[in-house]
């Protein structure tokens, strides 16, 4: 019995000898010819970005080193940045609560923030807090700083040198911070400005198309003093006789040139008080027209509508030469939901176009879904192009 135990011991420890050798032989090595699995293949041309919240009218903007979107007053009324270069989006102004006050639109003079605060005035946003950002135009019950109960603006711009900002929509605006006054006051609606360095604007009211240099407005918009060096220009001679009404209108600072798209044309004209406007383009057949036009200062991109959009795309500034016309734009980018559900993302309807500064086209597709589009290739925004990404607010605690 006993030699059988000591037979039994030998056998078990030459195995687990056996054993240990074995593991410790090298892994055998892959062959170098095994297929590999190829990479997917990432168009960096689009980036698709949704928010969940609304976004209504107030265009994005920018400042040095993000692009700003603000959620609807209704919603939330939340401020969001998304860095120009990295792609990634933080909350700059959480959810409204009751302490403070609606951001009825914002904008920037490509360095600062402004906000148009309900019932307070335009603020010079200090980064931080809304409510301890400084009033640069207040609102007032004597209407002092022409910034009248219930204009709650549209949006907010500066002039190419940041001297003066600009709040338009109703009973527009324009702000000289050097001088810190009021050097314009409108009665009427404001939608397409251009604000240039000295303060001039270009603009279209109910009566139409003028421009006017700064002066000593008063709010008595009855008073000849409001209509000062204001000039309306008469499309008559130029326009073809399709008529329409303005669509759109951008400024070319290198140039000095101002255009506008109105009907089926677009006209250019040197920025001087006294316009000079000549047809640069008009669209070929009948019952078509511009709806929007985007300028990002190389090339052109436009929306037109004949009973079914288009878009006409200009791969120069003066667009000369035939564009590239689709009547949408696929961006390669799919979602497949949980249920195993496929939405494709294409360019067909447009809610409004926005060029950044580095040359990306901002398409606004929706509510709170803006598709970034560039030929070339999306600049800086590292973390978007090639993808679906969806931002939403955290959930509050109960």
């Amino acid at each position: 019995m006993k030699k059988t135990y000591l037979l039994l011991t030998l056998m078990l420890t030459v195995s687990m000898l056996m054993q240990a050798q074995v593991n410790r032989r090298p892994a055998a090595k892959k062959s170098a010819t095994a297929a590999k699995k190829p990479a997917a293949k990432v168009n960096n041309n689009f980036a698709v970005l949704e928010f969940d919240e609304w976004i209504n009218h107030n265009n994005p903007f920018e400042d040095e080193e993000n692009i700003y979107f603000l959620g609807n007053g209704n919603s939330p009324n939340v401020l969001r940045a998304v860095n120009k270069q990295t792609g990634e989006v933080k909350i700059v102004v959480p959810p409204k609560k009751r302490a403070r006050t609606e951001i009825c639109c914002a904008g920037s003079d490509g360095k600062n923030v402004y906000m148009r605060l309900e019932n307070k005035g335009i603020a010079q946003f200090n980064g931080t807090d809304v409510n301890t950002s400084e009033i640069v135009v207040p609102q007032s019950e004597q209407y002092k700083g022409f910034l009248i109960f219930g204009n709650r603006g549209y949006n907010i711009i500066g002039s190419p040198n940041g001297r003066y900002i600009m709040l338009f929509g109703d009973n527009p605006i324009v702000y000289d911070k050097e001088e810190g006054r009021v050097v314009r006051y409108g009665s009427s609606g404001s939608s397409f400005p251009v604000l240039t360095d000295d303060g001039m604007v270009i603009d279209c009211d109910y009566k139409g198309l003028f421009t006017q240099i700064k002066g000593n407005p008063t709010l008595d918009y009855t008073s000849p003093k409001n209509n000062v060096d204001r000039k309306y220009f008469d499309f008559k001679g130029v326009d073809n006789g399709a008529y329409g009404d303005v669509c759109s209108m951008w400024y070319d600072i290198p140039e000095n040139m101002v255009y506008i798209a109105k009907g089926e044309q677009v006209f250019k004209s040197p920025v001087q008080p006294d316009l000079d406007f000549k047809e640069v383009y008009c669209l070929p057949g009948e019952n078509k027209k511009f709806t929007q036009v985007a300028f990002s200062g190389q090339r052109v991109f436009a929306v037109t509508d004949n009973y079914q959009k288009k878009f006409y795309e200009w791969d120069n500034k003066d667009m000369t030469g035939e564009p590239k016309i689709s009547q949408s734009i696929d961006t390669d980018i799919t979602l497949t939901s949980s249920f195993g559900l496929t939405r494709k993302f294409v360019i067909s309807d447009v809610e409004r176009l926005y060029y950044d500064k580095a040359g990306n086209l901002w398409v606004q597709v929706a509510d709170g879904r803006f598709i970034i589009y560039n030929p070339d290739g999306i600049k800086g925004l590292t973390k978007l192009k090639g993808k679906y990404t969806k931002h939403e607010l955290p959930k509050e605690e109960d």
